[in-house]
């Protein structure tokens, strides 16, 4: 007698064939005969299958195989993994036509979802008892499925804060904001300690709620961008494009009036308001301020520019830099201090690539806006 799976099979078969023959004698098409001739001949093959097998019945004289049979055993539980490969996959697709990034999340999501799958499906027929099923589960995973979560969990949060510190409006908005932030999370912990008998459902949905509003807010900061940051710019930005004059740029604000006693000072050049002098640790010029200023070459010179005119000043020198092949200046042309208040100091270290005598006109000091100069000899 044939089981009602075969003849299901074996009529669709039989459909498919007859439905070739009628397509391709009435439209004689070759494509559309060739495939259901193809899904003819693949009904037959389970047709032939399920008949062969008696469509997997036991029989009833056959008791052994009561325990045996597929019926009875115990059905699989419930598995969010197949969700998460397909989402790996589609991530993977969408990232071959877009962003490399996102193929290798998805082969990572494809990944851990086949691994998890894998040990679900092994620990559940690890014995007839569910409970020691889950517990080998959790035995063999948990060693690597805990940090790797606590890992993931931990980068997420981070980035959320990060986007939502950058998406603030500002850097006080910032700073008061995660005050707020920080206190809330002081008085829940706080209302935690003191309660002792909150339950764990209470405390998880709490936490889960704060990670899901983080995260929220995370990206929304983040598909709004970040918020303009100004480039704080140095000294040598200034002096790259010849812009060390007298007057106060962005790179003087806050500028440190004080130098280290260990800065391993070569010389302390001094402006009075009028003229430039100097002096060096253990020598001191015949005629104060006259003689030039020795320094010596391809070694690193400190210098300290100490300020005791009536105003502001800044301390300029011009490097002539040695030139490549193609005529580039290699290194700055030019290395100035940021102001110097009244009485406050500032500090130059310098690299002389070439000696005094190679370049066109030298090395000097200069204070812009006024007329003091001293001359640098390297040898």
């Amino acid at each position: 007698m044939i089981t009602t799976g075969s003849k299901l099979l074996v009529g669709s078969a039989v459909a498919a064939g007859l439905l070739a023959l009628i397509y391709g004698v009435a439209n004689g098409g070759a494509l559309g005969t060739i495939g259901l001739i193809s899904a003819a001949a693949g009904l037959a093959l389970l047709a032939g299958i399920s008949t062969y097998g008696r469509d997997a019945n036991v029989s009833a004289m056959d008791t052994d195989a009561f325990e045996s049979s597929a019926a009875a055993q115990a059905s699989a539980t419930p598995s969010l993994w197949p969700l998460l490969i397909a989402v790996g996959a589609t991530a993977m697709a969408l990232g071959l036509a877009s962003l490399p990034a996102l193929f290798i999340l998805g082969a990572i999501i494809v990944t851990a979802g086949a691994l998890e799958w894998l040990v679900q499906g092994w620990s559940e027929r690890a014995s007839a008892e569910r409970g020691y099923n889950s517990h080998a589960r959790n035995f063999l995973i948990d060693p690597l499925e805990i940090p790797i979560a606590a890992a993931i969990v931990f980068g997420i949060v981070a980035y959320s804060f990060s986007r939502v510190m950058l998406g603030l409006p500002s850097k006080s908005s910032t700073v008061i904001g995660f005050s707020i932030v920080s206190a809330l999370v002081l008085a829940i912990g706080a209302v935690v300690g003191v309660k002792r008998g909150a339950s764990k459902t209470a405390l998880t949905g709490t936490f889960g709620l704060a990670t899901v509003a983080l995260i929220a807010g995370g990206t929304v900061a983040g598909v709004n961008g970040e918020r303009e940051i100004e480039v704080h710019k140095t000294t040598a930005y200034y002096a790259a494009r010849g812009e060390c004059g007298a007057e106060e740029v962005s790179a003087d604000e806050k500028a440190s009036q004080t130098v280290a006693g260990k800065s391993n000072v070569a010389a302390e050049v001094i402006f009075d308001g009028t003229t430039l002098t100097w002096t060096a640790p253990g020598f001191v010029p015949t005629v104060e301020g006259a003689a030039p200023l020795t320094l010596p070459r391809s070694n690193p010179n400190n210098v300290m520019f100490r300020n005791e005119s009536g105003g502001e000043a800044r301390l300029v020198i011009g490097m002539n830099p040695r030139l490549d092949d193609n005529g580039q200046p290699v290194g700055p042309e030019q290395i100035c201090t940021a102001l110097a208040k009244e009485g406050g100091v500032q500090f130059l270290t310098l690299i002389f690539d070439l000696p005094s005598f190679a370049t066109d006109e030298g090395y000097e000091f200069a204070v812009p806006g006024t007329d003091a100069t001293l001359e640098v000899v390297v040898p």
